[in-house]
């Protein structure tokens, strides 16, 4: 009979039975899926890591590297610390400006620019005799704008003095730390001579992908092109607040003296109050003495929006030790080719 029921051994088994006979076996499955994957797990974690198979240098070769690092950071840490030497270099150079700007105020508040204020305001004449005096007093007892230019690229090439002569020093060190490793590994050690020709090359094959013949080449142009875009921001900034130029119709060679000139006296010329002042030339000096403060500011750290000089020098820093760093290894391993 097979009215919902079966035989087992005999025995009779109902549908209930034989339903939670079903259930068993799906959790006893499920439970042995649940351990299996615990077990890999607990497996996988408990192998061994691999770890890739790396080349062993030699051992004279580890040494050499191991011994020259703590000069690499000598050097790193003595050229950093060369930027802000030469930046104050720049400081001194507008200390000894501030110390002319009592004579540019005596000349400014003198007749020769006050009959020069009347006669640009007389109808069918010239109207530019006050800005051409300004000018040339300001260019006369205070800087040009070319000799603001050279203050700035003089700066830049003493940094990069400093780069070079440290790096030969830091060579020199080196060679004298490894004199006892076998000589034969380290060619380019041989002599000083060959060492700073190797180095040099060495600098050469690591700034292959930069476009440019040689790393003196990138430096050589460094210097011109910082001063020009540091001094160009510069003068775009003190002219539109002068308010004789439209945002970003400035250059550094036609605006920069002119436009400061002009941001600081329109008040005490166009507005014609020197008189009234208890002290004009010493107003004029202190105001004139401020603006100079801002000039330095802005061509040294900029204005919180445009890089100026230090993060230009801190770029060139950056990029020269790594170059640095791997034309050393490059003269260890013996990967330089002459």
């Amino acid at each position: 009979m097979s009215s919902g029921m079966s035989h087992t051994n005999g025995k009779t088994t109902g549908p209930g039975k034989q339903w939670m006979l079903y259930v068993l076996a799906a959790i006893g499955v499920i439970v042995g899926i649940v351990i299996w994957q615990a077990v890999k797990y607990a497996l996988r974690e408990h192998s061994p890591a691999q770890t890739p198979v790396e080349i062993r240098l030699p051992a004279h070769t580890r040494e050499a590297l191991s011994r020259a690092a703590p000069h690499m950071d000598w050097a790193d840490a003595r050229l950093r610390q060369a930027i802000d030497e030469h930046l104050a270099a720049l400081n001194e150079y507008f200390q000894e400006i501030k110390k002319r700007t009592p004579a540019f105020a005596d000349d400014v508040l003198g007749w020769g620019s006050k009959w020069r204020f009347v006669a640009d305001r007389l109808p069918f004449t010239r109207s530019d005799r006050l800005d051409t005096y300004l000018r040339e007093c300001f260019e006369a007892r205070l800087f040009t704008p070319g000799q603001l230019t050279q203050a700035v690229e003089a700066v830049v090439r003493g940094y990069l003095a400093s780069v070079q002569s440290t790096e030969s020093a830091m060579l020199v060190r080196i060679r004298a730390d490894i004199a006892d490793l076998p000589a034969a590994s380290l060619p380019a050690f041989a002599n000083q001579a060959a060492l700073q020709a190797a180095f040099a090359q060495a600098l050469r094959d690591a700034a292959a992908g930069v476009q440019a013949e040689t790393i003196s080449a990138i430096l050589r142009e460094v210097a011109s092109a910082v001063a020009g875009e540091v001094l160009g921001q510069v003068a775009t900034r003190l002219a539109v607040s002068a308010g004789i130029l439209g945002t970003g119709a400035a250059s550094a060679g036609a605006t920069l003296g002119i436009g400061l000139a002009a941001g600081i006296v329109v008040d005490l010329i166009i507005g014609k109050i020197w008189d009234w002042l208890a002290d004009p030339a010493g107003d004029l000096t202190r105001t004139l003495n401020a603006r100079l403060d801002e000039i330095h500011k802005l061509l040294v750290d900029g204005d919180g929006r445009n890089p100026a000089l230090r993060q230009h020098l801190l770029e060139l820093h950056e990029k020269r030790r790594q170059l640095r760093r791997q034309a050393v290894m490059a003269l260890i391993e013996g990967s330089v080719q002459s």
